[in-house]
């Protein structure tokens, strides 16, 4: 009756803001000409844009390595049941 949801962890929020952003700065590109209007403007929208890429690669490799393996004590009961019926 319920559905089951994955956590939610600190990639997907990254990626999600890394989105948001890259979208924003899109459209203010190409909807304004001069935008970034001042050299400064230029220097902070692409650190910004530099730390969110860091950010969303950094805390996928740190998902990656920290998430544990189903295979191993948490196999589901479906892929148990296609271990065990492929051995019959």
């Amino acid at each position: 009756m319920f559905a089951s949801f994955r956590r939610v962890n600190a990639f997907h929020v990254c990626g999600v803001i890394l989105a948001v952003w890259a979208l924003l700065v899109a459209f203010l590109g190409i909807t304004r000409e001069n935008f970034p209007g001042t050299d400064g403007a230029a220097r902070i929208v692409g650190t910004i844009s530099v730390v969110l890429v860091v950010a969303a690669i950094g805390t996928a490799i740190y998902t990656s390595a920290t998430e544990e393996e189903e295979g191993e004590e948490g196999q589901s009961e479906e892929s148990a049941a296609l271990v065990l019926s492929a051995r019959a």
